[in-house]
């Protein structure tokens, strides 16, 4: 009855619904995983001094401590072709600039320590305008929105290179410090004393002086150097605490426990071509010994770590032991699953208006947490790879059905042979027609669509109208037909949104599936793309 309500038919789906179904599915996905779960994940990190309670007069500085970003380059993954090359360095860039765009905007920290090992290759052999180039990228990918926040670095033995490998450029050292700043230096901050010791000279410096035979105590120190730097640091009387960073761990005992927080393995003293994986147990205890730090911050190992050393010689504040924190890497590529970094507060008090001194607080006026990163490796494997599995098979799934079903139509449809031009009926209507004609119009004038003709196929897909001017939409356009001057005329307007519909049941298997595949495929990756260009640009 032309009065009954229509019902809509939701299953089996059609196939503009599968296709623009799965389109959604993926941009939502792809704008999740690509931009907000970044920001997402970062809401359970903290400043570990927000769940202290409010001193007066209480003033808190909050570093931010990351750990070899390590950008890659063409030399970073030799074995590979020129394409993959070209494609790793772009995801493992977006993926740091994204984690430093959300760590950075949600943080706000009053001051950033870059633990070494900042570039891959920084040591490597290259000419001055690649170099300068690679730094300039470095910079490009961790910038500062607010310029007024110091930013502090240490050397790692992949910016200078350790030992006399003849890969290693002669002048890294130059290189590094003309961008980065010296590679021993010391600071306040928080009123705590900051060090900041160039381990990989230290190690170099360690190797001459255990070859010669000397003790540190009567060692004649490089003007300068590493140890230099820190017998002078040790001279100067320090009332407020001292905070270490090194880039490479001091020695532990082997086979040590990292704690829960480490993904696997441990720190083991070892070394190789260019690198060292801790200091040597009497460079580590020069340092113990020396300084007496009250909290001690690493990286080159990638992993977290933390690992409480005996102090030779009690601290000030009477402790004999001091906290090394190895921090995470903040890179996707060093072989870790959950990159991150360190956050530590530094609290300090002002006794009164009338001085501007101010004195570290009775401990702990050092606290510090790490932050865990997006596993981005995991969404790739864990979200993106059975997603793909998923929409291949769904719509494998639907092509084969359409083709089985439109296989069982032909089989059950009969030959429609029309009769109409042998019948006698036919051919009274067609001259009953032509004697209807306008005077003067000629029986054989050409006409686009011949009315006493049959339709092509392509235009017997919708059901006819006897009107004048009528119109005829489908999944791939909408069209109206009209009679201009005697003669038949046709407008169709494409519908880019909708061609997922046009001619499906018509093409074969293969043909279909492939054509759903890109037609699924292209908005996800335009949004990635998009997406990708915001965050470049951002």
């Amino acid at each position: 009855m032309s009065g009954s309500p229509r019902t809509l038919k939701l299953w089996p789906p059609s196939h503009i619904m599968v296709v623009n179904g799965l389109r959604a599915a993926w941009i939502i996905v792809v704008l999740w995983y690509e931009v907000y779960t970044f920001d997402h994940i970062l809401q359970a990190c903290q400043w570990p001094d927000v769940h202290q309670p409010d001193a007066p007069n209480s003033r808190i500085a909050r570093v931010l401590v990351v750990a070899d970003p390590q950008i890659v380059d063409r030399r970073s993954y030799p074995t590979r072709g020129s394409l993959l090359k070209v494609l790793g360095q772009f995801i493992i860039d977006l993926n740091l600039r994204r984690s430093w765009r959300s760590t950075i905007s949600r943080l706000q920290p009053n001051a950033v320590v870059f633990l070494g090992d900042l570039m891959d290759n920084g040591r490597a052999t290259m000419s001055n305008s690649e170099y300068n180039a690679y730094a300039a990228r470095f910079f490009d990918i961790f910038k500062m929105k607010d310029l007024s926040i110091p930013t502090f670095f240490l050397p790692g033995n992949h910016d200078l290179g350790l030992g006399d490998a003849v890969s290693f450029s002669l002048e890294a050292t130059t290189r590094y410090t003309s961008y980065f700043g010296p590679r021993n230096h010391k600071t306040t901050i928080g009123n705590h004393t900051v060090l900041f010791i160039d381990a990989v000279g230290l190690v170099e410096e360690d190797v001459i002086r255990a070859d010669r035979g000397y003790s540190y105590d009567n060692w004649p120190a490089v003007a300068g150097g590493s140890i230099d730097f820190v017998k002078r640091s040790a001279a100067n009387e320090h009332a407020s605490p001292i905070v270490l960073f090194t880039h490479i761990p001091l020695a532990r005992p082997l086979d040590t426990d990292c704690g829960p927080l480490r993904e696997r393995g441990t720190i083991r003293q070892g070394y190789g071509f260019g690198y060292q994986n801790t200091l040597s147990n009497e460079a580590s205890q020069f340092l113990l010994g020396s300084l007496r730090p009250f909290l001690i911050f690493s990286g080159d190992d990638h992993d977290y770590c933390e690992y409480s050393h005996p102090l030779p010689v009690p601290s000030a504040s009477g402790s004999t032991t001091v906290r090394e924190i190895t921090v995470k890497s903040f890179s996707m590529a060093m072989g870790i699953r959950r990159p991150g970094f360190q956050l530590l507060s530094l609290t300090s008090t002002v006794p009164s208006f009338e001085t501007l001194t101010q004195l570290p607080n009775s401990p702990p006026s050092l606290l510090d947490t790490p932050c865990f990163l997006p596993d981005q490796l995991g969404i790739y494997l864990s979200v993106y790879l059975p997603f793909i599995v998923l929409s291949v098979l769904s719509l494998l799934a639907f092509n084969i059905h359409r083709a089985l079903t439109r296989g069982n139509k032909q089989a059950q449809r009969r030959p429609d042979i029309s009769p109409r031009l042998s019948h006698p009926e036919h051919s009274f209507s067609r001259d009953h027609e032509l004697s209807r004609r306008l005077p003067g119009q000629s029986n054989t004038e050409d006409t686009d669509d011949d009315p006493f003709l049959p339709l092509p196929m392509t235009k017997l897909a919708g059901p006819t109208h006897s009107s004048k001017l009528r119109g005829r939409s489908s999944s791939s356009s909408h069209s109206w037909t009209f009679y201009l001057l005697g003669r038949r005329r046709r407008i169709t307007l494409c519908l880019p949104c909708s061609r997922v519909d046009r001619g499906v049941h018509e093409v074969g298997l293969l043909r279909g599936f492939f054509r759903d595949v890109l037609d699924v495929a292209w908005p996800p990756l335009l949004a990635f793309c998009v997406a990708a260009w915001w965050t470049m640009h951002s």
